[in-house]
């Protein structure tokens, strides 16, 4: 009698018995693709333990640069020195030009405005002040013009004659001869310019 394997086919050969697994260790249920049945990763083929990154290993922070400290002292000094240079230059156009050139407060506005956020900083006071001192460089850029010129026309009276025992009656010839609505706007923008350069330039 011939002996019957599964299937009834008499020409199948026997199952014959794999290669005995270590103790302890099954094959896996989902063998990888590609790999024989009952193939194992071969010693080594895993990372061997603290290869990877600790739980909660990150790049390291971006580095943040402090901000320019505020120096209130020396931001006002570099901007009253700024209008002092600013005065001068704007007396001098006055003078040689014998005309006002509106456009030159917008200069006395740059100039106070760097002056002071380069050399004070970040500060929430210097702006303010930067406004002010710039309407005081237009203001007095334009009286120092005028007496210039009207010493430079009348040689009994010296500059510091107008401008410092006639003060009063300089700021009336001012008033009549300068003050109209071109000036307010070129006052208006020359203090705006001077407060929004040095916030700027004092956050940088």
């Amino acid at each position: 009698m011939s002996q019957q394997y599964p299937g009834n086919n008499p020409y199948a050969q026997a199952p014959q018995p794999g290669p005995p697994q270590p103790y302890g260790q099954q094959p896996s249920s989902h063998p990888q693709q590609g790999a024989a049945p009952g193939a194992y990763p071969p010693p080594g083929a895993y990372p061997p333990p603290g290869a990877y990154p600790p739980p909660g290993a990150f790049a390291p922070p971006v580095p943040v640069y402090p901000q320019r400290p505020s120096r209130f002292g020396v931001g006002l000094l570099a901007g009253l020195g700024a209008a002092v240079v600013a005065v001068v230059v704007y007396g001098a156009i006055l003078r040689y030009t014998d005309h006002e050139i509106g456009y030159v407060a917008l200069v006395v506005g740059l100039l106070v405005g760097g002056a002071m956020g380069k050399a004070g900083g970040r500060n929430a006071a210097l702006p303010v002040f930067a406004l002010v001192i710039s309407l005081l460089g237009v203001w007095f850029g334009q009286l120092v013009g005028i007496a210039w010129t009207l010493s430079s026309h009348e040689a009994s009276l010296s500059f510091s004659q107008i401008f410092f025992d006639n003060f009063g009656h300089l700021v009336r010839a001012w008033k009549d001869d300068f003050v109209d609505a071109k000036d307010i706007l070129f006052f208006a923008i020359a203090a705006v310019e001077g407060f929004i350069v040095t916030r700027r330039v004092g956050s940088n």
